[in-house]
């Protein structure tokens, strides 16, 4: 039965708490949506046992997990919105085959991951890293510069190769351009490349990509294409002189053959704010490699995040509750998983 028929049986299940402010639903926000939508039911799930509690009735669900034991619970869901961009921990087979739209918030970081990426590439090329560490030691550094390698150097008519240029690297392109950097990217689907892009290849032609470039940043979605992404065979085909940047998912780079590659001096160096063990062990090896810069996943986080992500899932809320499903924003292909 279409939503705008049955508003006001609509029951909608916030769980978006989190023991870390910044990433739970900002104050005001259920009253505020309370008066918008004076049809709808609302319930909170503050833990495991209230979600379970409350799954049976609802409708619709703002939330960031969802696992496969409770998505069995969720007899009346048609509508599911997460915060986040990335959606891989949502697409269990159970979602992936059911008829549960699926939302996200993929846009919304795109600027301070953006940032981020940048700052990486940039504290890379300065060595950055390394003035941190002497810091530290209380060292005046300065001739280790020069009588090491590389030396810090600019980014200016460097090659950046972004690999899935969708929202996130269509802004860090922006600010590669500003900086003169010449830019390649690769996406799958078939689209012409902004002004500031001189090159767009087909994820087939990432070969072509890594050869070329002197950066190459990590911005795609976790798929079944993209995970394993860059393993022994592409870092090698990487120049010697370049850097390897992930902000996308851990899982989409082979951290043994990354360790080996910096080691071997295959490339230049590393940074990354995504690992496939998360948080970081203190006994991981990666700790202690050279030429790597670590982050600890934070490279979306900003304040005004979960408000931008809530002003979203309302927009969306609105034209769902008018009757219009097909409509809502940032719809995910469960299939291709993004």
């Amino acid at each position: 039965m279409p939503a705008s028929t049955r508003s006001e049986q609509v029951v909608l299940l916030l769980n978006v708490d989190s023991h870390r402010r910044i990433w739970s639903l900002p104050d005001g926000a259920q009253d505020a949506i309370a008066a918008r939508f004076p049809q709808l039911r609302i319930l909170k799930a503050h833990d495991a046992a209230s979600l379970r509690a409350h799954l049976p009735v609802a409708d619709i669900l703002y939330t960031w997990h969802l696992p496969p034991a409770l998505f069995s619970l969720a007899r009346r869901l048609k509508w599911l919105h997460t915060p986040a961009a990335g959606v891989e921990h949502l697409l269990h087979p159970s979602l992936r085959q059911s008829d549960v739209i699926l939302t996200n918030c993929r846009g919304i970081a795109g600027d301070a991951m953006a940032d981020h990426a940048f700052a990486m590439m940039l504290a890379l090329a300065r060595r950055l890293p390394d003035s941190v560490r002497l810091q530290t030691q209380q060292r005046w550094g300065q001739d280790l510069f020069w009588s090491t390698s590389p030396a810090p150097f600019t980014l200016n008519g460097k090659v950046l190769g972004i690999v899935g240029l969708g929202g996130v690297g269509i802004e860090l392109a922006k600010r590669a351009s500003a900086f003169g950097m010449e830019i390649v990217a690769t996406r799958r689907r078939d689209a012409k490349p902004p002004r500031y892009v001189k090159k767009l290849l087909k994820h087939e032609q990432l070969a072509e990509l890594l050869a070329e470039s002197d950066f190459v940043v990590i911005t795609a979605p976790l798929t079944a294409e993209t995970r394993g992404l860059m393993g022994p065979r592409e870092l090698r085909r990487m120049k010697k002189t370049a850097y390897l940047v992930n902000v996308g998912r851990g899982e989409q780079v082979d951290e043994g053959a990354l360790i080996r590659a910096l080691r071997e001096g295959w490339i230049a160096g590393a940074a990354l704010d995504v690992f496939q063990r998360e948080p970081l062990p203190k006994n991981s090896v990666l700790w202690r490699v050279p030429g790597l810069f670590i982050t600890p996943h934070y490279a979306g986080t900003y304040p005004e995040h979960l408000a931008r992500a809530t002003d979203l899932f309302v927009q969306n809320l609105a034209l769902y509750l008018g009757g219009k499903p097909k409509k809502l924003r940032n719809i995910v292909d469960k299939q291709r998983g993004y």
